[in-house]
């Protein structure tokens, strides 16, 4: 290795193995008593091919240089080696696999499709880092952007339901759901406890107070934290359903334009008709991108009005405005969204040729790319040109992507 040390192949190899079964497959470190260097990564492959290599053409063989020594023959040699090499194998599909997520990690120009499931692919992006990719696997996301991600895949809004319906058992600390009008909650391990306080009390009480017990000062307190949390909840909730509406749309959009496909081919191959569907196809296409714009202002708007990240910037009436205006502009795209998805569905299910309805489907495409245009150009000069204390960009909308016939 680099650093010098030298021991036989086999015992590299056997280091190795041991080093990435234990999880340190990114940092392997030579392994001289307080030599920190890290193994060479070309090294590291070569030997744990070369021993995949080497056990899958021999049944058997001498013992390495430090003295190991092969067990029998025959049958049972090749088991032993069929064993070598499956492990090798595996410690080496570890060690480039940790490599990959590495080099992911750590390189600001790379992210994980954050689909889930995972697809399995990473994208990279030159030249301008705020812009919206599209994954292999038709993902389209905002490369410096994650934390509606994080929020909606990760258990922050599951917490916040908890703390808003339920408080845990003072014994158990399992959470209880208050399901009567009654403060005494009894738990089903037993524990009766004070629904305001949290504080383990006897079973004696009346609807006014527990008997022997008395929590004061708690009561508006914990009250308020009650109410923050299901306020929180609820409003998380209403961007998250509207947020999903559009996305499970934009999914099933694209499957719409395969069969779409599909059956425009059947219909050539058989020579009943052949016709220019394009701008029907196109249509689609807008529909596509269209949903994803909205099911991602959902995401903006959360974070955006009424969070925390931007409160400092605005007064509560300018945050009102401000508000007023962008939902305005969304919910104008929206019916515009909504109307052209209703004219593409009566076209794409006969497809039959109207001109009035061919008409309007091109003028409702064209509409909807205006009012995309517009929306952005909104957020960029009416909301972000407002911001004080900090600033922010929006990923550039770019129109013909995924507008292809």
């Amino acid at each position: 290795m680099d650093c010098g040390h030298t021991f036989c192949n086999d015992c590299w190899r056997q280091h190795f193995k041991v080093q990435i079964g234990e999880g340190q497959a990114r940092t392997i470190r030579c392994m001289s008593h307080r030599c920190g260097v890290v193994c060479d990564e070309e090294k590291v492959c070569a030997l744990l091919k070369s021993d995949c290599g080497t056990r899958s053409s021999s049944a058997g063989g001498a013992g390495g240089v430090c003295g190991g020594s092969s067990s029998g023959g025959g049958d049972g040699t090749n088991v032993s080696s069929d064993g070598g090499v499956k492990e090798a194998a595996g410690a080496l599909e570890k060690y480039t696999r940790s490599l990959a997520l590495s080099y992911v990690e750590d390189n600001a120009r790379v992210q994980f499709c954050p689909r889930v499931p995972w697809c399995g692919h990473a994208i990279q992006v030159d030249g301008d880092p705020f812009v919206e990719p599209e994954c292999a696997c038709g993902k389209v996301f905002c490369f410096k952007w994650d934390e509606w991600d994080e929020k909606i895949h990760g258990d922050s809004e599951t917490r916040n339901w908890f703390m808003a319906n339920t408080k845990p058992c003072p014994k158990c600390q399992k959470p209880v759901e208050k399901n009567g009008g009654c403060n005494l909650v009894m738990c089903k391990c037993g524990q009766a406890f004070c629904w305001l306080c949290g504080a383990a009390t006897g079973t004696a009480h009346t609807w006014q107070k527990i008997e022997g017990h008395s929590c004061g000062r708690w009561k508006d307190e914990m009250d308020r934290k009650i109410d923050a949390a299901a306020r929180n909840h609820q409003r998380y909730m209403h961007y998250f359903e509207r947020y999903k509406l559009h996305m499970d749309s934009y999914n099933k959009e694209g499957a719409k334009r395969t069969d779409l496909l599909k059956r425009i081919g059947e219909m050539v191959e058989t020579g009943i008709e052949a016709r220019d569907y394009t701008w029907l196809v196109r249509a689609m296409d807008q529909l596509k991108v269209a949903r994803g714009v909205l099911s991602n202002s959902y995401a903006f708007a959360y974070f955006f009005f009424g969070g925390e990240m931007y409160k400092d910037n605005f007064s509560e009436q300018e945050n009102q405005r401000n508000q007023t205006l962008f939902e305005d502009y969304q919910q104008r795209l929206e019916s515009e969204v909504e109307r052209l998805s209703g004219l593409v569905e009566d076209c794409s299910g006969s497809l039959t040729i109207d001109a009035d309805a061919r008409v309007q489907v091109i003028n409702s495409t064209v509409s909807i790319e205006s009012r995309i245009i517009k929306f952005f150009e909104m957020i960029e000069t009416d909301l972000y040109g407002q911001l004080q204390s900090c600033s922010a960009q929006i990923a550039v909308y770019r129109s013909k992507r995924n507008l292809v016939a």
